[in-house]
């Protein structure tokens, strides 16, 4: 797989005996790109809130902030501390917090008054608890409704229950209702119409739930929906925000199956031949600890090798067949892209950037744990 804009190797480091492996690098310029076409497609960088669950690194961040995109979502406290940390305007935790998480994000509101902090909520129990630790905190919280669109994971999924949670928001001094949130990851055909269609008919009953709170004279002001497969569709809609997320680093399954989108790999996996254990056998560096394994085998595409079939993976071993075997060497370097990206760059804790084929710089994956940081 090559990056369209690229040309033959646009992967490879001049200065690779100093890349550790196994290793994630990143590409700065590549991630320039892809932003510049997050907001094309979005139209404004006013309407972009872009996930950080993907990257969890202040550096994209910062790249982002130079785009003008200045709201952000994120999964976790620690990734929302390194938002604020960051400087952003508008920080969402778009999961429902625990009683303990909620006490923790209300430290991080207080921490920074200048930032607006919200998050998401779906049931009465939540909201009950929501209200109570906002009103011994003093402090307003803001919420946006959940809907559960067809994902079956959280939110609402009836009329009535939307209405009647929106009220209780809606009469709470201590609260302020946001608006709805709907993220639809199920949604992802490989036909960009029928996923369109399938995307068109699963919002139409967001869009119902927006007219029955408003008929009970509650606005709506704002929307925020989609992540990164529905993000072009949802982007002809108006009157929405935007979420992508995977969008910024993009990866081998995102691109096999939404080939429409323009955006370019910009986060590769470096391993190394660490031994020839049998004819036409390669074994590399990279186990599942070092790559997402929620998916069968193959868990990457590597360069020059992506016919290679896949035999194993443990911890810290990744055995491929390939007749190609006798031109590969113990000690030498291969580039591989993860068919998922999310949970591979949470598995190290530095990236190395790189700039013009060299080694320029190294990112902390600084909230890739669920401890907020000193």
């Amino acid at each position: 797989m090559k990056n369209k804009s690229s040309e033959k190797d646009w992967f490879e480091v001049i200065d690779s005996d100093k890349l550790t492996s196994p290793g994630l690098i990143v590409f700065p310029e590549i991630i320039n790109r892809n932003i510049k076409k997050m907001v094309l497609i979005a139209g404004s960088e006013k309407r972009l809130w872009p996930h950080v669950k993907t990257h969890k690194i202040k550096e994209v961040v910062n790249l982002q902030k130079e785009f003008g995109i200045k709201k952000f979502k994120c999964a976790t406290i620690c990734e929302a501390q390194m938002l604020a940390r960051s400087g952003v305007e508008k920080i969402l935790l778009a999961i429902q917090p625990s009683e303990k998480n909620l006490k923790l994000f209300i430290e991080l509101q207080n921490s920074y008054p200048k930032i607006e902090f919200s998050t998401i909520v779906d049931n009465h129990d939540s909201l009950k608890s929501m209200s109570y630790i906002a009103n011994k905190k003093n402090i307003k919280l803001l919420l946006w409704l959940d809907i559960n669109n067809g994902m079956n994971r959280t939110g609402v999924f009836s009329k009535s229950s939307a209405v009647e949670l929106t009220k209780k928001i809606f009469n709470n001094q201590k609260l302020i209702f946001k608006g709805l949130h709907v993220y639809d990851g199920h949604i992802r055909h490989e036909d960009y119409e029928k996923r369109k269609e399938e995307c068109d008919k699963a919002f139409s009953f967001v869009i119902n739930i927006k007219n029955e709170i408003e008929k009970n004279g509650i606005p709506v002001k704002d929307l925020i929906t989609g992540g990164s497969p529905t993000f072009p569709i949802h982007a002809k809609r108006k009157g929405n925000f935007l979420s992508p997320g995977t969008t910024l680093l993009w990866d081998a399954g995102y691109g096999g199956l939404f080939p429409e989108m323009p955006f370019e790999i910009s986060a590769i996996i470096v391993s190394r031949v660490i031994s020839k254990p049998n004819k036409d056998l390669l074994c590399f560096d990279l186990g599942h600890k070092s790559v997402a394994s929620e998916m069968q085998l193959p868990r990457v595409i590597i360069y020059g090798l992506e016919k290679a079939k896949h035999i194993s993976q443990s911890e810290e071993h990744l055995i491929v067949e390939t007749k190609k075997s006798k031109d590969y060497k113990v000690g030498d370097i291969i580039y591989a892209i993860p068919y998922h990206i999310c949970p591979t760059v949470a598995k190290y804790e530095y990236v190395q950037t790189i700039k013009k084929g060299k080694i320029s710089s190294t990112w902390q994956v600084k909230s890739r744990t669920y401890n907020l940081n000193d």
